[in-house]
């Protein structure tokens, strides 16, 4: 897993490239969420604590759209807590909220989350859950109130539904973002344009080898090793059952 510090030189390095790379400049509101988030230092710079949103839209077409595009909101968190005695993470997680958009209404379509909670983080409750994994919806943040959203928005979304806890890869800023890019923005150029910059693929490989790769390749070596033979890679690895 990333420590503490590379994470926050890896996340302040996305809100650069974005900032100072042309071919954003064309993709919906998020050159604006990156220069408002670049005029906070504390964010990335300093402190115990990574804590950053973005708020910005995306021109979609999604099928359910007919044929017509939407200027979505995305509302992207990240919050990331060092741990008290060394330079690990104890406490991890991205935010997505989707709003349909369009009108002066709230309409949420989406609301998610990707937390990683270690085995070690003393704060983790009894309960089975895994390590790395997706919670659909959850509560509003501080941040999400101050945008104007009550609970009356996501109450459709059973925010008190805390399972099922989905196993999921670890992310990052990058990858969460070139996700997303993905999903809504397969048919949209301006997107297309900044995914191909070479400048963001290679933020995205770098977030890549420092976040997917130790993950994947710690999931190879349980494979890989006979004293692994009789245990779940379930258990083991995903849930980390015995292991905190």
């Amino acid at each position: 897993m990333i420590n503490f510090q590379d994470l926050r030189t890896l996340e302040r390095g996305v809100i650069e490239v974005i900032r100072t790379t042309g071919s954003f400049y064309q993709v919906g509101s998020l050159i604006q969420a990156v220069n408002h988030t670049s005029a906070n230092p504390n964010s990335l710079v300093r402190g115990s604590k990574i804590d950053l949103h973005l708020g910005f839209t995306l021109p979609t077409k999604l099928r359910e759209d007919g044929n017509k595009e939407v200027e979505r909101m995305f509302h992207i968190g990240c919050l990331a807590v060092k741990d008290d005695s060394n330079d690990h993470i104890s406490q991890l997680s991205y935010s997505v909220l989707i709003d349909k958009g369009g009108t002066s209404e709230k309409a949420v379509e989406r609301k998610f989350h990707f937390d990683f909670e270690p085995s070690s983080n003393p704060n983790r409750s009894g309960e089975p859950k895994p390590s790395h994994h997706l919670q659909m919806c959850g509560c509003l943040s501080d941040y999400h109130v101050q945008q104007g959203y009550e609970d009356e928005h996501i109450k459709h979304l059973y925010p008190s539904l805390s399972k099922p806890r989905i196993p999921t890869q670890p992310t990052s800023l990058a990858l969460l973002l070139n996700w997303l890019f993905i999903e809504f923005g397969s048919n949209n150029p301006s997107i297309l344009i900044a995914q191909k910059d070479h400048r963001w693929r290679k933020i995205v490989r770098e977030a890549e080898k420092q976040v997917l790769y130790p993950y994947y390749k710690e999931c190879a070596d349980f494979f890989s090793s006979h004293a692994n033979d009789n245990m779940s890679f379930t258990d083991a690895k995903l849930y980390e059952k015995g292991t905190g």
